[in-house]
């Protein structure tokens, strides 16, 4: 199967038109005066980092700094009932003047909130092995 493929302005991000029948009655969808090309194989396209990949040299590529801020994003996400239960647990423990809770609580929200700081690698697929213990 063929698809074609073009870059979407203003960011190259990547387009793909899926042809039902043949690909050349497809073309007539990529907009006019945009360069185009046709592939058979997306290659390593992953449609969980889809919003990384970008039209480049007729093809397709991983921009790895967008790969790596979805993959925070991921992280972000993932905190998030973390840290909502924390918040909970932080306010019981101030009704109760437990300042002791209340500080070990505090310790680990910043640990969540400091995550996004996790050094992530430069391959794509090195980025999605990577996942902290504390969102587990």
């Amino acid at each position: 199967m063929s698809f074609i493929i073009y870059p979407q302005t203003p960011d190259n991000k990547l387009a793909v038109i899926i042809p039902t029948g043949d690909y050349q009655d497809a073309i007539k969808d990529v907009p006019e005066g945009v360069e185009y090309a046709v592939v058979d194989d997306l290659g390593s396209l992953d449609n969980e980092y889809f919003d990384a990949f970008e039209y480049q040299d007729l093809g397709i590529a991983c921009n790895i700094n967008k790969a790596k801020a979805i993959h925070l994003d991921k992280f972000r996400e993932a905190r998030k009932p973390l840290l909502s239960k924390l918040d909970v647990d932080y306010m019981k423990a101030i009704e109760v003047e437990d300042s002791v809770a209340a500080s070990a609580i505090a310790v680990k929200k910043q640990a969540l909130r400091d995550i996004t700081l996790t050094p992530l690698p430069n391959t794509l697929p090195e980025i999605k092995a990577v996942w902290p213990d504390i969102l587990n």
